[in-house]
């Protein structure tokens, strides 16, 4: 029998606007953020992937972790990692809001070994934050044009844990039947590119 995903419905809630006080000075490794004018946000919160500990205040009893590939456009050691992990209030609220980023190998069907972390860090409030993974120096070397995995979970004292992780703008995609009904999202429409970068 297939599993399910939990899925994390749109945002309603307020946004904070998303300020970067200090960008990188040189490319990142692999980023996937983008800014739209009709939100102001850089990651799409019309759909997200939960990121829960068992003791969640969603689905009580079930965990859900999620990992993301990406190929690394540089080699170097990665310093930060930044995810669009939020909290979300209209969903439901506990307190809870540390989690951990690690960084992993790539088993071709996904994550294989530990190569850096787990980071423990804090979900903002709501979008548009990012959560951020300081790994300072002791973050692992990528190399040019390798595949790894960033992946968002909840250590044995995170299990209340519930989180969103918002997709990014690239996978959006629409239909329209010419019917009156203007453009339309599929009914399976569903996060796969989850927002991130990695610095």
């Amino acid at each position: 029998m297939a599993q399910s995903r939990y899925v994390a419905p749109a945002y309603n809630g307020p946004k904070v606007p998303y300020r970067d006080s200090a960008p990188p000075a040189v490319a990142p490794f692999y980023s996937n953020l983008g800014s739209t004018a009709c939100t102001g946000c850089n990651y799409d919160t019309s759909n997200g992937l939960l990121v829960i500990g068992p003791a969640n205040c969603f689905a009580s009893g079930a965990t859900q972790w999620a990992a993301v590939p990406f190929i690394a456009g540089k080699s170097g050691q990665v310093r930060k990692v930044q995810v669009a992990v939020t909290l979300d209030s209209a969903l439901c609220s506990n307190g809870a809001n540390k989690f951990q980023v690690a960084i992993y190998s790539d088993a071709c069907a996904g994550p294989a070994a530990l190569l850096g972390g787990p980071v423990t860090v804090t979900a903002p409030a709501a979008p548009c934050g990012l959560a951020t993974a300081n790994f300072g120096t002791t973050g692992p070397a990528l190399t040019a044009g390798t595949e790894y995995w960033v992946v968002a979970e909840t250590a044995a004292n995170q299990t209340k844990f519930t989180g969103v992780w918002w997709q990014s703008y690239h996978e959006l995609t629409s239909f329209n039947l010419n019917d009156g009904n203007g453009w339309l999202y599929p009914a399976t429409y569903g996060p796969n590119d989850l927002a991130m970068s990695v610095q």
